[in-house]
């Protein structure tokens, strides 16, 4: 059941674009962060450099472990010009929710 979820996931991520992806995550961190004007218009930038970056990864037809690799590769970069944008109570809730996240996706894979 949890590999139909995640397979579905997937599917969703191949069916929408950068731009899609961009503005969902964008919507997701203004709400969770309560980011300012300035912030949103910053942050939704790099939202769609990355889900560029992104895009020829998950529309690859590699293994899941060697896409989960460069994907958490260019997360990793994203979060380091992220700390540049928020502040420093944004930043640290910001990693709060990319953990619980995680563990959230780990829990649904077991």
């Amino acid at each position: 059941m949890a590999f139909t979820s995640l397979s579905a996931q997937t599917k969703k991520l191949k069916d929408s674009t950068p731009e899609q992806r961009a503005k969902m995550q964008t919507e997701w961190m203004k709400t969770k962060l309560a980011l300012n004007t300035t912030q949103i218009q910053q942050v939704y930038a790099l939202n769609l450099q990355y889900a560029q970056k992104n895009d020829p990864v998950i529309q690859s037809n590699e293994g899941k472990l060697a896409k989960f690799k460069k994907l958490k590769a260019l997360q990793k970069e994203k979060s380091d010009a992220l700390s540049q944008i928020l502040d420093e109570g944004q930043y640290k809730k910001y990693q709060e929710l990319e953990d619980q996240m995680v563990q959230k996706f780990k829990e649904k894979r077991k």
